[in-house]
């Protein structure tokens, strides 16, 4: 997974239960199993806020393609619009 324009953000409650499915356009750093992903389309305040808050309870998300899934760490990487993700070994 190196570079997306259709990929999205997963959080989920438990197996059953998906709370937010956010659009993204991924890009691969230089460091293995890590990416920058921009929230596009930009989310509205209360939607930011939204994610802030999940971010912060829990910041394990499924980052998935068409082709692929996996698990990721999100943190704010120059505003929330920006994400940086890091997969989660052994997930």
């Amino acid at each position: 997974m190196d570079h997306y324009e259709t990929a999205h953000l997963e959080w989920w409650a438990n197996q059953a239960t998906c709370l937010a499915q956010i659009p993204v356009r991924v890009t691969a750093t230089a460091d293995t199993g890590v990416w920058e992903a921009v929230i596009a389309p930009t989310l509205d305040h209360g939607a930011l806020k939204d994610l802030k808050q999940l971010i912060d309870s829990g910041p394990c998300f499924t980052l998935r393609s068409e082709a692929s899934a996996v698990v990721v760490q999100a943190e704010d990487f120059n505003g929330l619009d920006r994400l940086r993700l890091a997969v989660v070994p052994g997930l």
